[in-house]
């Protein structure tokens, strides 16, 4: 057995699968019946980037709060109708953004895929 594919294979096994039951992934396998699917996109972090632009709290606030679109959008002008001004700040925006849109499920989830993640034949603990 060659080595090289032994560790190719290791690390493509590690890759995620398309959401079972999709049209994508239904398309793609009667398409490339013996090819695996791509990987999902990976899920937006914005707060990396405020870090790098050095913006304030307060810039980082208003400028989420402008890429908010419809239910969300909604949700967000609902929330700060009720709660008094000087409560809504950066931090409050992200914990309530959590509460609503993220899961605790979702969370635990991502964590137990990180911890069963692999390089090569070694676990992340290990590694």
């Amino acid at each position: 057995m060659d080595p090289d594919r032994a560790v190719v294979d290791d690390v493509e096994s590690n890759k995620p699968a398309l959401a079972q039951g999709t049209v994508l992934e239904d398309k793609f396998v009667r398409a490339n019946p013996n090819v695996q699917p791509p990987p999902p996109p990976p899920i937006p972090q914005p707060v990396p980037v405020f870090d790098e632009l050095s913006c304030t709290p307060e810039e980082c606030l208003k400028c989420v709060i402008s890429l908010l679109k419809d239910s969300a959008y909604r949700w967000w002008k609902t929330l700060v109708s009720v709660v008094p001004k000087e409560r809504v700040t950066w931090d409050f925006f992200q914990e309530e953004f959590r509460k609503k849109y993220i899961s605790q499920w979702f969370i635990d989830k991502k964590c137990k895929e990180f911890l069963e993640l692999k390089q090569g034949r070694m676990s992340v603990a290990e590694y």
